[in-house]
């Protein structure tokens, strides 16, 4: 009678975690195909999917807890990061229409005016570093009331139309700050996190490919979550740059760039090509390069680029083909990818 008792609770436990494993498989799938179907006239369903993937991972998610509740604008908030960042490091466009962007993305951008007021010289500062004072705490907070409103408003009955088929996957009240996600639910999102994150930044990259033609858009959706976000060493292309500028002068003021690790300058601003390349780097002093930091330089720094470029080659052709760096010079030179980069730029 025991030995039936026991076989009966374990027959009723593996049902259990079957129809428990069932059920996230489904709930994954329906956020998937909620990812995939977000609309194209903007980038709000897939930057709320990272948002609720990185809210949930920060919950403690225990089997006895009958749901989680998922503070709606604390999502929103890490929203407006997302788009600080894509915008203060690469000016994206989030929308088809250049001249009207989306609402949240013109707020940021308004955020952004008025912070860099304070010290329009100065480099990009991510949103988790940022230090906003009273009124533009103020002027945050309207951004996030913002995406709160999208988020309530049009990102959650998209989802509940066309991410959830038959099952009700979500509990959520019209006009709530907070969502309710059953335990198995909230559980499968961490769990399978790095699946999800993949199709929010493929779908995310997708949209943004159809307004922007700088390249890497890939690259820039994903480089968010890392926090070398900007500072790379460039130490290693001091070797190549030496061959042509031994005496390492100044690309603008021609004067020598003291130190033993001289500073560098990416000509092509780095935030739009998003990498480090030899054909696009020069030794400069901090304060020489023109303008504001990441604005596309006169047509003459192109050109004067490219004569560089050319005479680097000639030192390194018999190179091109052992060496990476060389071989990446010489394709450069080749396509002309200075000129083709810089009227890209100009949009």
């Amino acid at each position: 009678m025991q030995r039936q008792e026991f076989l009966s609770r374990w027959i009723e436990i593996i049902k259990r975690s079957s129809a428990t494993l069932v059920y996230k498989q489904n709930f994954v799938n329906a956020v998937l195909r909620a990812v995939r179907n977000c609309s194209t006239r903007h980038t709000y369903g897939t930057a709320w999917a990272r948002a609720v993937v990185e809210e949930l991972e920060g919950h403690k998610i225990s089997p006895e807890r009958g749901e989680i509740a998922l503070d709606l604008r604390s999502t929103a908030r890490k929203m407006a990061g997302y788009y600080w960042d894509q915008t203060v490091y690469f000016s994206l466009r989030q929308g088809p229409n250049p001249l009207r962007q989306p609402r949240i993305l013109r707020g940021i951008k308004d955020l952004l005016k008025e912070y860099r007021k304070r010290s329009p010289q100065c480099a990009p500062v991510p949103f988790r570093e940022a230090v906003f004072s009273p009124g533009l705490k103020e002027m945050l907070d309207q951004v996030v009331d913002t995406a709160l409103e999208i988020v309530t408003g049009e990102i959650l009955p998209r989802f509940q139309l066309k991410g959830q088929g038959k099952e009700n996957f979500i509990n959520y009240q019209k006009g709530a700050d907070v969502l309710y996600l059953p335990q198995a639910a909230a559980s499968a999102i961490v769990e399978n996190s790095p699946l999800i994150l993949e199709a929010v930044y493929y779908r995310w990259a997708q949209i943004l490919e159809m307004y922007n033609t700088s390249p890497r858009i890939n690259r820039k959706v994903r480089i968010i979550d890392t926090a070398d976000l900007r500072d790379r060493p460039l130490s290693h292309y001091e070797k190549y740059l030496d061959i042509e500028n031994p005496g390492r002068l100044c690309f603008y003021c021609g004067q020598p760039v003291d130190g033993e690790s001289p500073t560098m300058d990416h000509v092509l601003p780095w935030s739009y090509l998003c990498s480090d390349d030899v054909w696009n780097l020069v030794y400069a002093h901090p304060g020489c390069r023109p303008g504001e930091y990441g604005r596309v330089l006169p047509q003459f720094f192109m050109a004067r680029l490219e004569k560089r470029n050319s005479a680097l080659l000639e030192k390194l052709a018999a190179y091109a083909e052992s060496d990476m760096v060389a071989g990446a010079l010489q394709d450069a030179v080749s396509r002309g990818i200075v000129r083709k980069y810089w009227t890209l730029c100009q949009d």
